[in-house]
């Protein structure tokens, strides 16, 4: 089995894969999809509320909803390769981070599965997710002492 660290630096890969996936996906602002689009950006620009002293349109939300969801996914990939380190050298240590953003993970996969999925992120975070619960396992097995090397007596 592979050790913890190569599962976590395969995750922090796959995140980093994915962030790039979701920014080439989200920064562009033109519609892609005709008329029809067009018109839902138009309205979600067009409706503006105030919101505790400060006017804001809903395409506001939506463009820094994305913005932020790129900075937790540049965090999460940095975490991971963090972490990666961290299994080696404190495993007990990092169990409980590692655990925690597995559990992160699959509720992101579960959220993502009902209101986002698609072939691309939902492929990617279910493979996270794997790497992640790989990394779990590995982290709370017991370490087994290293083969005693062979000794050579002088006679």
């Amino acid at each position: 089995m592979m050790k913890p660290r190569i599962w976590l630096r395969i995750a922090a890969a796959l995140q980093g894969f994915g962030t790039v996936g979701h920014n080439l996906a989200t920064l562009g602002t033109k519609p892609t999809h005709g008329a029809p689009e067009q018109a839902v950006f138009d309205a979600m620009r067009g409706f503006q509320f105030d919101i505790m002293g400060s006017t804001r349109s809903t395409w506001d939300f939506y463009r820094g909803y994305q913005f932020s969801t790129t900075v937790t996914f540049v965090l999460t990939m940095v975490l991971l390769w963090l972490l990666s380190d961290m299994s080696r050298s404190a495993p007990r240590e990092a169990r409980a981070l590692v655990l925690a953003l597995l559990i992160a993970q699959l509720f992101n996969v579960v959220i993502g599965c009902e209101f986002f999925f698609f072939a691309g992120p939902g492929v990617v975070g279910a493979l996270i997710a794997i790497c992640l619960a790989l990394a779990v396992i590995g982290l709370y097995r017991p370490e087994r002492p290293a083969p005693a090397k062979a000794q050579l007596v002088n006679a």
